[in-house]
């Protein structure tokens, strides 16, 4: 029996090429989130691949190069599907350098797929020989985009592939200059069958094995429509942006989290910036007050000692001046006592003279001796008074020269304790001069860290604005998020939709499969009435027959009659018609008969032109095959007879269902026969 895929009326193409990525490849796994998150080309792609290793089920797939997040997300998926899959990751330690921590990937694989993941620390020419022929479902290949060598591991590494084997490749859609693994992709998809997707630099999908899963072929059977194959990539690639845009937020938030702790850590620093300063401000102006106090001290002090000297230096200048004085009399008084001295000296020797001169004289002039002894007496009398006067005078003079000894000694105090105040005052200058110097430091200090506050401050204007900028992002993130999450949720609805149809059809056939096992216990019964019906029946056709033959001869045709006979088979004039069904009931079954392989619209029309004639019939010649055609005896294929399935099958008469209709969902796994066999 043909299974030939017969290529559909040009109207339906459309409502065709949408069916199979919405009807037949929706599965819960393409909706899973990774676990294992990091930057790689394969981010992007985990919806699918979480789909692949659900739809393939492998029980042994091995990746070739180290790329932790494909393995990681396969480990996920078998884990999660319970599959007992083994997981082998291929590649040396150096292969890991400036990717990613050997020590994490190796902890994170022990902590959750420690009996699942396995690394082989070899290159993957040198771990082919660990692997039996035909021993791996799923080969992925970790890869640069330029690098050349893809070629030979995929010759390598074939022969290790088993009956539903598979291999991806990320990274077709690169077409920079150096890119070298589409070369080798464009090679094997002229060999096995295929299919691409080109978001996040593309990844190629080649079926290797002949014996591959429905959900599979599925897939690769979309490539037949060009929307089909858009709605499928479309689909997975919103779904891998969901992925991306998670790892987008989770370093922004990262990052916002980083700026963060620095604005928090510029904040303390800031703030203790200002604490010096105003610890510092409030040094400065203590200083400042106790420098006004001692300028103010100072200026008191030599004011006081300015009125000081200046009293000391009048009265030491009228102490001199009186000292001057009582030496000046005190000379003129002895040079009068001497002078008089002298004179009496003079006058003694001069009366001794003449007293020896006129001794004679004088006794004879008692008189005039008395009178000179008289005036000697007065002279006496005289000089004992400035005697007197002058031990007065040198008495005076002793107790000036004491006075001016201890208004002396009382200068000299006053001059070492003026000494000793300017000593003070020299070394309250420099303390002074020594303030004034740390005041300008301080100020110099001051200028410098305000310089520092401004330039934080600057700072952290720049940290702000750079956090405010990340929170926008964070924001859009969030958004692209939100919205990923609302077509997720759409498309959520929409698988639970066909779970729902799923699980009614499910009830369905086993309500059918009830019915049918009826109909054929009902049918045992019936089989001897229903061949004595077709016995008569027979006869009947037999008579009738011979009645067209005398009818024809009588009417001997024309040719153009024959010639339209000929053209157009014979149509029952009582046209059967289908059981009543439901608008919703017709339009699965339309659809069921649209997908089958047993249905050629363009082969109906052109077999039957009374229907291509009808407007409204060409339209959908699947919809008049389901409720007039199947009963007619139109067939829709050259391999399906529909009057022979309904001859040979009573059942399928007495229950109503199109003849076709009732092959696809019972007649197939029953085998029952589609046509005469020769």
């Amino acid at each position: 029996m043909s299974q030939q895929q017969h290529p559909v009326a040009p109207h339906a193409a459309k409502d065709l090429g949408i069916k199979p990525s919405i009807n037949t490849l929706a599965q819960g796994s393409m909706f899973w989130q990774p676990e294992y998150r990091e930057a790689s080309p394969w981010l992007e792609h985990l919806p699918f691949l979480f789909w692949l290793v659900e739809a393939l089920r492998p029980q042994q797939a091995v990746g070739l190069g180290v790329d932790s997040v494909a393995h990681f997300a396969v480990c996920q998926a078998a884990s999660r599907l319970r599959l007992g899959t083994r997981c082998f990751m291929v590649g040396g330690y150096e292969a890991a350098e400036g990717k990613q921590d050997a020590e994490a990937i190796r902890a994170y694989a022990a902590d959750h797929f420690a009996t699942i993941s396995q690394w082989l620390e070899v290159t993957p020419t040198r771990a082919i020989d660990q692997f039996d022929e035909g021993s791996v479902d799923l080969l992925l290949l970790h890869v640069e985009a330029d690098d050349n060598s893809v070629d030979y591991l995929l010759d390598r590494w074939l022969s290790k592939l088993s009956s539903q084997g598979v291999v991806v490749v990320p990274g077709v859609s690169r077409r920079e200059p150096g890119c070298l693994v589409f070369r080798a992709f464009e090679a094997l998809k002229e060999r096995y069958p295929h299919f691409v997707f080109h978001h996040a630099g593309g990844l190629g999908i080649i079926a290797v094995g002949n014996e591959l899963p429905t959900l599979l072929n599925n897939l690769l059977g979309a490539l037949e429509s060009a929307a089909s194959t858009q709605v499928v990539q479309d689909v997975f690639a919103r779904l891998g942006r969901s992925c991306q845009d998670k790892l987008t937020a989770r370093h922004q938030q990262q990052l916002a989290q980083t700026l963060e702790a620095r604005v928090s850590e510029q904040s303390g620093k800031l703030l203790e910036t200002e604490q010096q300063l105003n610890k510092q401000a409030e040094q400065l102006q203590q200083v400042g007050s106790e420098r006004e106090k001692l300028k103010t001290r100072l200026e008191q002090q030599e004011s006081r000692f300015a009125q000081e000297r200046g009293r000391l230096a009048e009265r030491v200048s009228s102490l001199e001046e009186f000292n001057d004085e009582l030496k000046k009399e005190l000379m003129r008084q002895r040079e009068q006592g001497e002078r008089q001295a002298n004179e009496a000296r003079e006058q003694r020797e001069r009366y001794a003279a003449e007293s020896r001169e006129y001794a004679q004289a004088l006794k004879a002039s008692e008189q005039s001796l008395n009178q000179a002894q008289h005036e000697v007496d007065e002279h006496k009398r005289t000089l004992e008074t400035r005697f007197s006067e002058l031990a007065k005078l040198t008495s005076l003079l002793e107790s000036n020269e004491k006075s001016l000894r201890s208004a002396h000694e009382e200068n000299t105090g006053l001059a070492n304790k003026l000494q000793k105040t300017e000593t003070s005052l020299q070394a309250r200058f420099n303390e002074l001069g020594q303030l004034t110097r740390k005041l300008q430091e301080a100020e110099k200090n001051r200028s410098d860290v305000e310089q520092q506050l401004a330039q934080q401050k600057k700072e952290h204007g720049t940290l702000s604005s750079q956090l405010k900028a990340a929170t926008e992002r964070e924001k859009e993130a969030l958004s692209a998020i939100d919205e990923r999450f609302r077509e997720l949720a759409v498309l959520t609805e929409l698988l639970e939709k066909n779970e729902a149809q799923r699980d009614r059809l499910k009830h369905e056939l086993d309500d059918t499969k009830a019915a049918n096992q009826k109909l054929e216990v009902d049918a045992k019964a019936n089989r001897e009435k229903l061949a004595q019906q077709e016995r008569e029946i027979k006869r009947q056709s037999h008579e009738l027959a011979e009645l067209v033959k005398q009818l024809e001869a009588q009417r001997a045709p024309s040719l153009p009659e024959v010639a339209a006979q000929q053209a157009e088979p014979p149509v029952q004039n009582n046209v059967a018609k289908a059981p009543p069904l439901t608008k919703r009931a017709i339009k699965r079954q339309v659809a069921l008969i649209e997908q089958s392989q047993w249905f050629d619209a363009k082969w109906y029309l052109a077999q039957y032109p009374d229907v291509a004639r009808d407007s409204k019939m060409a339209a959908n010649p699947a919809r008049h095959y389901l409720l007039m055609g199947g009963f007619e005896g139109r067939d829709p294929c050259p391999d399906f007879n529909s009057a022979y399935y309904l001859e040979h099958n009573p059942d399928v008469v007495q229950s109503g269902i199109n003849p076709l209709v009732h092959y696809i969902k019972f007649g197939e796994k029953e085998q029952r026969s589609t046509k005469k066999q020769y």
